[in-house]
């Protein structure tokens, strides 16, 4: 009886280590073939990565076309006016036209147009583009009147244009005066004030420039012809 228990166990032994060696062969042929396979598996989450990146990159530009501003203010006495808020993709708001712009000694460029579909005379704007970044302000005139003129072209004559960096922050404002440049305002990557040119409402020439410190004035360069200037310190 003993001998025949012997017997026993030594089969369990050997089957239970053949059993071992089996299942190492299968789990060492796996790993080789994902050795084998890494290349093809990191090609293939590569384009997943990319056609997700896509997807989402164009569901995000498509809520932006898709989200405009419509707001309107209207007077409630005479010494107030009419006040809109509107985005330039509202196409109930903006016609949209592609343009090509070209200028002496260099190529031509591709651009966009956006024209105020009946606008309301005398009302102030505020207008953002498809970002829904404010990029104009102003009041609409039909019919506007200067010292020795009167033009019938329907414009923003006192506006604030406002241009920002590919990260979004603001660069600077342009500001126009009787529909000519008046001055602009530049700002740094903490949107602290660099500097303010001013203009000649007449020959758009530059008048002075303020330098600023950290948001601080520094000095000003009064010009007294195109390209001379003197300088005067903040303070002085």
């Amino acid at each position: 009886m003993e001998e025949l228990l012997n017997k026993v166990r030594l089969f369990h032994t050997i089957a239970g280590m053949d059993l071992l060696n089996y299942w190492s062969h299968i789990l060492g042929t796996i790993y080789r073939d994902c050795e084998k396979m890494k290349p093809k598996l990191l090609f293939i989450f590569l384009i997943l990565s990319f056609i997700n990146s896509s997807c989402r990159t164009g569901g995000e530009n498509s809520q932006n076309k898709n989200t405009f501003i419509s707001k309107v203010k209207y007077k409630s006495n005479s010494s107030e006016i009419d006040t809109l808020w509107v985005s330039q993709n509202d196409t109930t708001a903006f016609k949209r036209e592609d343009v090509i712009i070209t200028r002496p000694c260099s190529n031509p460029e591709s651009a966009v147009r956006y024209d105020l579909i009946n606008p309301v005379d005398s009302a102030y704007y505020f207008i953002y583009n498809d970002k829904q970044q404010l990029i104009l302000e102003g009041r609409y005139s039909y019919v506007y009147t200067y010292p020795d003129a009167a033009t019938k072209t329907g414009n923003f004559y006192n506006s604030k244009n406002y241009y920002y960096r590919k990260n979004g922050n603001l660069d600077l404002i342009h500001y126009m005066k009787d529909g000519r440049n008046y001055k602009s305002e530049h700002f740094d990557r903490k949107r602290r004030l660099t500097k303010i040119r001013y203009f000649d409402l007449k020959s758009s020439d530059i008048k002075k420039i303020e330098i600023y410190k950290k948001g601080l004035l520094k000095e000003t360069r009064i010009y007294t012809s195109f390209d001379r200037y003197y300088t005067v310190k903040a303070g002085l």
